[in-house]
C-alpha cells in the first residue's frame, strides 16, 4: 500500500493535476483488479476513458447522420407527396370555382 502512494505521489507531481477518483468494482472484477499493480489499475481506467470517449464521439457522428438521413427522407416524402396533392387540390378548387360561375351566370340568366 506504500508502495502504491509513493508511485502516486511521484506521478503526480510529474502529471498535470492529476485526480483521485474511487469507483466501485462488481463483485466478480475485484480479483482481477486487486492483482493489478497500481500503475497497471491507472493505465487500465485511462484507456477505458479514453476508449469510451472514442466510441461516445463516433456513436454521436453516427446518430447525426442518422438524424440527417431522416429529415432527408420525411422532406423528400413530403415534397414528392405534396406537390402532386397541391395540383390536385387547386384542380378541385378551380373546377369548383368554375361550375359555381356558370351555375351562378344560369341563375342570373333565368332572372332577367
Amino acid at each position: 500500500m506504500l508502495k502504491d502512494q509513493e508511485n502516486f505521489n511521484n506521478t503526480d507531481s510529474e502529471t498535470q493535476k492529476a485526480k483521485k477518483f474511487v469507483f466501485q468494482v462488481y463483485p466478480d472484477n475485484i480479483d482481477f483488479v486487486e492483482s493489478l499493480s497500481y500503475q497497471e489499475k491507472n493505465d487500465l481506467v485511462n484507456q477505458l476513458l479514453n476508449d469510451y470517449q472514442e466510441s461516445s464521439v463516433i456513436n454521436h457522428k453516427f446518430n447525426k447522420s442518422v438524424n440527417l438521413a431522416k429529415k432527408s427522407v420525411i422532406i423528400f416524402l413530403a415534397v414528392v407527396l405534396g406537390i402532386p396533392l397541391i395540383l390536385y387540390l387547386a384542380s378541385i378548387s378551380l373546377h369548383f370555382t368554375k361550375s359555381s360561375y356558370s351555375e351562378m351566370q344560369t341563375n342570373f340568366e333565368k332572372l332577367f
